[in-house]
């Protein structure tokens, strides 16, 4: 029976030290979030982009201040391109949903074909008009492309 008890404290423990580390969940109860590259495959030093789709539930929104950011994982792979590109809702101040956030990026001319993770972090800010509160979130980004000759 101790073994059981153990366990469950060990799990409590665990889960608590990460909520103090500051970590973020990996899912959004209140955003969906759906990345994809526009290109599969592409060629040593090539640009491609990252297609960006945030489905907020309804009555949440996305917004502009503080800014969307987007960081990749220091990588001799790769490297971003700009900023990201995204379109604003009639009243300027909330990120329109409807179309989705593209992020250009290049690959390193060196890279030998095969497939590469893009790793990073997407954060933005979410917020509920009715309930009037707000909250950040830091998406992971994990994604493959392949590269080809």
């Amino acid at each position: 029976m101790r073994s059981p008890t153990l366990i469950i404290i060990i799990s409590l423990l665990t889960f608590n030290l990460t909520l103090i580390a500051g970590e973020s969940p990996k899912i959004n109860e209140f955003v969906k979030c759906e990345i994809s590259v526009k290109q599969k495959s592409m060629k040593a030093g090539a640009t491609g982009e990252l297609l960006i789709s945030l489905k907020p539930k309804d009555g949440i929104h996305i917004n502009l201040d503080p800014p969307l950011t987007l960081k990749l994982d220091s990588s001799v792979a790769y490297l971003l391109v700009g900023k990201p590109i995204f379109s604003k809702t009639n009243k300027s101040e909330y990120i329109d949903i409807a179309k989705p956030i593209k992020q250009s990026f290049t690959l390193s001319k060196k890279i030998k074909p095969g497939l590469v993770q893009l790793k990073g972090t997407l954060s933005y800010f979410y917020c509920s008009g009715s309930d009037g509160w707000c909250a950040r979130f830091k998406q992971p980004i994990d994604i493959s492309v392949k590269v080809i000759q």
